[in-house]
């Protein structure tokens, strides 16, 4: 089995290389909006609307992201750098997309929004 890392290419661009069909593809962290868990499946969602799925559990990528991507419910991490606003516990990011955060979590994304 393959240990997930964060990859860097030669002009510095950080990603990931995810596996598709029989091959593998390199995505770059800036081009991930967010991360979807379902059951033993991750989608990942990317800024030009793509979706890629992966036959890992959303668990396994958690670890391995960097600090702005955050865990806000059981099955959902987002790019906080995508994060547009928020309103009666949802989150909103920039393509639209509304996400409903964790009681635990609405702290630290608070925290993060105001640093940004």
């Amino acid at each position: 089995m393959n240990a997930l890392q964060l990859l860097r290419t030669t002009n510095g661009l950080e990603g990931l290389r995810l596996p598709v069909n029989s091959c593998k593809i390199f995505v770059a962290l800036r081009d991930i909006v967010r991360l979807e868990g379902q059951r033993n499946y991750t989608f990942f969602v990317l800024k030009n609307g793509q979706k890629i799925l992966i036959s890992k559990t959303i668990g396994d990528y958690e670890d391995v992201l960097p600090p702005n991507f955050v865990r806000v419910n059981r099955g959902c991490i987002i790019n906080a750098a995508y994060l547009d606003f928020s309103f009666n516990g949802c989150y909103r990011l920039k393509d639209g997309y509304e996400i409903p955060v964790s009681r635990r979590k609405v702290k630290k994304l608070e925290a993060i929004r105001q640093a940004a």
